[in-house]
């Protein structure tokens, strides 16, 4: 969607009229009205939905900042959306769910709930929620106005695909008449845009063009090809996601916008832990800081246990998050474990002092980490958990 015709005349488009408003709080309403167009364009009711969240979460913030039972407004804030994001997003993975369970148990009745849509962007604009409401109620933003938050959710550049920007970061860029046109930001912006073209149409849309044809006859396929779709994916998954980063990073910089990473040359680091360091870091950062933190702190008895809980925990979720389905849920239950093995691994050698040669030891784990990525992402990939048993059938030529 950002790498389309509408998107770049949206996007120059508004630029545009955005430079030649007078004040930046005319320019912000504009910025609102011009994402909120770019989103009816494609979803109309996720005009509603981005308005409607966005109004709930900015009361309950408001209660937050002016009432005394602040817990309380919190976890109202929390569970509406979550609530939310389980009815536009889940029902349908939770209806497969309570069906075979009572497929098993008869006492139990059979559901036929589907999903009654399923909003753009809703994964991005909940997290930017629960961030921007959890920071209010620990204190560390202000509220702020309305309008402010409701240019930091809609905001079309970022909406379909990340970052996920914190308030905290975005919200003193569009206060007062701070942002002022520089041409270095347009040079810069427009760079990053041609770049995350390139990685998207060059590069992630040919490797796509010739393993997409495995991947949807995976049974087909001798094992040398079953690795080329498996690696090819790997790269291609890569160049797609980061290009479209790079674009949505090199489009908020045009409006003077600066918004993090997301992406730091994952494939070459040498250890999972690495690795998710600098994969959609926007996104693991949330998952450290309003996940994993509080369950570990939670769980501070458990010592080491309490880690590994949280590791497996917050990536299944996240495995949820990037879809409503069992490979999702077991591709992050995968990394969840490996980062728990890691953590061990590292205290292990610690104890029994192991040395190994700096660089023999970087390229081992670099390549064992993109091995296991890779493998990973058979389940990310594949059609259903079925397709990806067959796939690693055939891949380790099992009858």
């Amino acid at each position: 969607m950002i790498a389309t015709p509408i998107f770049a005349a949206c996007l120059i488009l508004s630029a545009l009229i955005y430079w030649l408003l007078p004040r930046q709080k005319v320019r912000n309403l504009f910025l609102i009205l011009s994402s909120l167009i770019f989103i009816g364009i494609y979803d109309k009711y996720s005009v509603i939905v981005v308005l409607s969240l966005t109004l709930f979460i900015y009361v309950c913030a408001y209660f937050i900042s002016t009432k005394e039972n602040k817990v309380l407004y919190h976890r109202i804030g929390i569970i509406g959306i979550l609530t939310a994001l389980v009815v536009f997003k889940y029902l349908g993975f939770l209806n497969t769910i309570l069906n075979r369970l009572g497929d098993f148990l008869e006492f139990l009745p059979h559901f036929n709930i589907e999903n009654l849509l399923l909003p753009l962007g809703i994964s991005y604009l909940v997290f930017k929620l629960i961030s921007y409401l959890t920071d209010v109620y620990w204190g560390i933003i202000e509220k702020g106005n309305i309008f402010d938050l409701l240019c930091y959710t809609s905001l079309f550049t970022i909406y379909v695909a990340g970052p996920i920007e914190r308030f905290e970061r975005f919200g003193p860029q569009i206060s007062g008449s701070k942002l002022q046109f520089k041409s270095a930001d347009l040079e810069y912006g427009f760079q990053r845009i041609l770049i995350g073209l390139f990685k998207k149409l060059v590069i992630a849309d040919w490797i796509g063009y010739l393993v997409n044809p495995i991947w949807e006859n995976i049974g087909e396929h001798s094992v040398f090809l079953r690795l080329a779709a498996l690696f090819g994916f790997t790269i291609q998954a890569y160049m797609d996601f980061s290009a479209y980063s790079d674009i949505a990073i090199g489009s908020s910089r045009i409006f003077g916008l600066k918004i993090m990473e997301n992406f730091n040359w994952p494939y070459i680091k040498p250890n999972i832990s690495e690795f998710w360091r600098s994969w959609h870091i926007s996104l693991i950062d949330w998952l450290r800081d309003y996940l994993y933190t509080p369950m570990v702190f939670s769980k501070r008895k458990w010592g080491n246990l309490a880690m590994v809980y949280a590791f497996i925990v917050v990536f299944v979720l996240s495995g949820l998050w990037h879809g409503a389905s069992w490979n999702y849920v077991i591709w992050g239950f995968l990394h969840g474990v490996a980062l728990s093995l890691y953590l061990y691994k590292t205290q292990i050698k610690k104890k029994l002092k192991i040395s190994i040669p700096k660089g023999l030891s970087y390229t081992l784990g670099m390549i064992s980490t993109f091995s296991f990525v890779s493998f990973t992402n058979i389940f990310f990939r594949a059609n259903s958990l079925s397709d990806a048993l067959v796939f690693i059938k055939g891949l380790f030529n099992i009858g």
